[in-house]
């Protein structure tokens, strides 16, 4: 018999609210024979059944085990069990969350706590209510964690919360389209927890990490909470600021992080705020731009230094000091309708000579156009959920089943539903943008010889980006809803890089930076002489945003010692010889690869551009 569960899975943080759990590992198993789960489970509230089971406890259950799935990010739920695989005929089942990795709950950094080991949390053992289907029987059973659960668990993984509503103080109405952004208040230096935008019902939610509240000036190596006066108390003492489309229009006095209730806080914080002179707004959830990536998730103003257009200001380290490549997912909110009527909207570009130039700078806007567009799944809409869940989805530049977007004069329509059942959801995603559309080029460096500079060096291209919003054809609404930084970008292809040396030549192209490397012995020798004491990498590495270069060399007796390689700051050349300083007399006869790695500092928003390399090999 197969076994059809379905279900949603909610958490509260405030006794008002409460949110989905997304991206998270939900496991299923049944119960020993021998106890009454009608009597001593089903019959008992949640709060009583909840517990806690370490690494040594969930491998003591693995015969038990019935199926796993992950929630998506709408907290939903679905499992699948086959009855005669697992010996199970429709009885009661534990619900357990389990924990091996990080999950993403709109945190910066994926990055488990130190010495965290795996968990899973027992929701409650239920009893599910089937019903007969054509293929099997199924059932649904929706559940909210009590905040103590959830506080628990989030504090096991490092992750703060902070969830409230903004209101009008004199009108008590929500107000919609605000960005939040909480901060901590340390006696060196401030510290930036998070934003947040609030909903049509005025609230938000901010999630950040330890490391957030803990930087000094000697972070890394250093993280302590600062709290002013000087003390070593756990928790950030926060206060909050204001924006529209990354203007600051208010921001509370710092001395409110000293009051009772924002000091030394927990892990979790509710808060209820108001503002006196608060912007108007629509009745309508706000079109606004304000993120780039869907896992890095870098502020287009926050996290763009405004003297490199390079990414900063993220708790992850390795996430900054990077410049843009490829193509990267513009994000932020988008609703059906803005004063009632069909909302579409745009986004425009603007090259700018220099990194310190900001919007104020740029007369002339040029459009993202269709064809500088990837294919964007901006929406999604649920049309059942039985016998299991199915949705469409909408889509720029449709492929396959998904319903296209319309695009008429580079405005986008925002797809409009006003039929029964549920509502459209919008998952963030306002448009890829394909910036090889907007800064490409090639340079062609077959006459480069390892050890030589590549001069001249290639250059970042700096951009400006905003996106417009108005009702459906009407200019006179129209509205800007959000910009950028000026973003250093990058997309310079290098063509005949010389690659394998002296002993295996070749060439490589379309890489975005510059690797090479030969053997002085091979060049004076040549392409086949045996060494006989003295290694001598000549090496070349280049791009504007080059990072870490390294040698390493592998075989019978070999060490990676060569003299260091230095790359300037802000790296973007690396050239010359290193002699290697390891024990020539301890090699072997046989081959060897010296191997030359070049990090680039570049990122989609989602990842780092991977490391590239050449290699020669050489015989002792």
């Amino acid at each position: 018999m197969k076994y059809s569960l379905i279900g949603k899975l909610f958490a509260s943080i405030c006794d008002s609210q409460r949110d989905p759990v997304p991206n998270t590992v939900v496991r299923l198993y049944r119960l020993e024979e021998a106890m009454n789960a009608a009597t001593a489970y089903t019959a008992a509230q949640s709060k009583e059944v909840s517990q806690v089971f370490d690494e040594k406890q969930v491998k003591s259950r693995k015969h038990l085990f019935l199926a796993e799935t992950t929630t998506d990010r709408n907290g939903n739920y679905s499992f699948e069990i086959d009855g005669e695989k697992h010996d199970y005929h429709g009885g009661a089942v534990a619900v357990v969350l389990y924990y091996n990795e990080m999950p993403d709950y709109g945190q910066h950094g994926d990055a488990l706590p130190k010495n965290f080991t795996m968990f899973e949390v027992l929701l409650d053992v239920v009893q599910p209510k089937w019903r007969e289907t054509n293929d099997g029987l199924s059932a649904s059973w929706n559940h909210t964690m009590l905040q103590r659960i959830w506080c628990y668990i989030l504090q096991r993984l490092d992750l703060w919360v902070i969830c409230g509503t903004v209101l009008n103080c004199k009108s008590q109405e929500p107000i919609q389209g605000i960005e939040v952004t909480a901060m901590d208040d340390d006696i060196i230096t401030d510290d930036l927890l998070g934003t947040a935008v609030t909903n049509s019902e005025g609230r938000f939610c901010i999630v950040y990490r330890s490391i957030d509240f803990k930087k000094t000036f000697l972070s890394p190596f250093i993280n302590i909470e600062t709290t002013p006066p000087f003390s070593f108390d756990s928790g950030p003492d926060v206060y909050f600021k204001f924006s529209i489309g990354g203007e600051e229009f208010y921001a509370e006095s710092p001395s409110e992080a000293q009051k009772t209730g924002r000091k030394n806080v927990g892990n979790c914080l509710c808060v209820r705020l108001c503002l006196d002179n608060a912007p108007s707004t629509t009745q309508d959830p706000p079109a606004a731009f304000y993120e780039i990536g869907y896992h890095r998730k870098y502020h287009p103003i926050l996290n763009i230094d405004p003297t490199s257009g390079k990414t900063t200001g993220s708790p992850t380290a390795a996430w900054n000091e990077q410049a843009f490549y490829s193509t990267i997912e513009l994000r932020g909110s988008l609703s059906e309708e803005l004063n009632g009527n069909p909302v579409e909207y745009k986004f425009q570009y603007a090259e700018v000579a220099s990194p310190t130039d900001d919007i104020s700078a740029v007369a002339t806007w040029t459009d993202v156009t269709e064809g500088d567009i990837a294919n964007t799944i901006i929406a999604s809409r649920i049309v059942s959920l039985f016998p299991f869940p199915q949705s469409e989805y909408y889509a720029i530049k449709a492929s396959g089943s998904q319903n296209p977007v319309n695009i008429v004069d580079n405005w986008i329509q925002v797809p409009q539903y006003s039929g029964s059942g549920f509502d459209i959801f919008f998952n963030g995603a306002l448009l890829k943008l394909d910036t090889k559309k907007l800064a490409v080029a090639t340079v062609d460096k077959a006459s480069l010889v390892p050890g030589n500079s590549s001069t001249p060096l290639e250059k970042n291209r700096y951009f400006i980006i905003r996106m417009l919003k108005r009702e459906q054809g009407n200019p006179a609404t129209e509205a800007l809803a959000g910009f950028s930084r000026a973003l250093a970008i990058f997309n310079t292809t290098y063509q005949n890089v010389g690659q394998g040396g002296s002993q295996m030549p070749s060439d490589t192209s379309n890489e975005l930076g510059i690797a090479t490397l030969d053997l002085q012995e091979l060049v004076d020798g040549g392409a086949c002489s045996e060494l006989t004491n003295t290694i001598t990498v000549n090496y070349t590495a280049a791009n504007p945003n080059l990072g870490n270069v390294s040698l390493t060399m592998y075989g019978p007796g070999a060490t990676n010692s060569f003299a260091p390689i230095s790359v300037a700051s802000p790296g973007e050349e690396a050239h010359g010889s290193s002699a290697y300083t390891g024990d020539y007399n301890a090699l072997q006869s046989c081959a060897y690869e010296v191997k030359l790695h070049a990090e680039l500092n570049l990122t989609n928003g989602e990842q780092q551009h991977h490391t590239i390399w050449d290699r020669v090999i050489f015989c002792r």
